[in-house]
């Protein structure tokens, strides 16, 4: 009898002990578990963490750089005009041309040059062939066409040069959208003069590389300089 209680009592130490080292070993592949576990998760919050790290300063360092790639893509899908007709090519080369010439009148001091130009340019968009333009040329073309007519009519009618160079001023601007819509067709110089209109300052379109100030003429014939290179 003495005999078999100590060996159910030896087995009973036997389990217990078994029992406390399955515990101790569960607790202790837990314990590596979670170790485990949150060593991940700082290794992505500090990945994560250098991503924004070097997003700020590449944003910092050049503050263009996530908004060239957009500008670059609005840009290039904002007007899809097609192809463009010879006869839309040779229109915008006498839109050119013409401007040239009230560009140069007014560097010359010379409104009767001037007038020229903006008369032979007015006579040239309203009898220009709209069927020559696409259905997305047209209403491109007419959101200048009309405005730019006001202002060479105001240039033939003024009576002071510099009511002509305020209105060449506006002109410049319409000519330049233009252009760069539809293609210059040539190399253009497009100019800043910062002490243009009472150091407002203007913008022109050149076909030098040479400054010739429209706005200033012979007083200030060199003031000014290339923004832009339109092709």
């Amino acid at each position: 009898m003495k005999k078999l209680l100590a060996g159910l009592w030896t087995i009973s130490i036997l389990v217990i002990a078994a029992c406390n080292n399955n515990k101790q070993n569960n607790t202790h592949e837990q314990n590596m578990n979670h170790d485990s576990m949150t060593h991940d998760t700082m290794q992505m919050d500090t990945m994560k963490d250098m991503k924004h790290d070097t997003m700020s300063s590449m944003n910092h360092d050049n503050p263009d750089h996530s908004m060239a790639g957009m500008s670059a893509e609005a840009t290039a899908t904002k007007v899809n005009l097609g192809d463009t007709d010879p006869a839309v090519k040779k229109l915008v080369n006498t839109i050119t041309s013409q401007y040239l010439i009230i560009k140069n009148g007014l560097a010359g001091d010379n409104n009767t040059e001037a007038k020229k130009g903006a008369v032979q340019l007015n006579s040239a968009i309203k009898k220009f062939d709209k069927s020559f333009f696409t259905a997305s040329q047209k209403k491109e073309f007419d959101k200048y066409a009309d405005n730019m007519n006001d202002q060479l009519q105001g240039i033939t009618a003024a009576k002071q040069i510099e009511e002509q160079r305020a209105l060449f001023g506006v002109l410049s601007q319409q000519v330049y959208d233009l252009v760069k819509l539809f293609g210059a067709n040539q190399i253009l110089y497009y100019d800043h003069c910062p002490m243009a209109f009472n150091n407002k300052g203007a913008m022109w379109l050149s076909e030098t590389k040479e400054i010739t100030n429209p706005y200033l003429g012979s007083s200030m014939l060199t003031c000014g300089t290339v923004q832009e290179i339109v092709q």
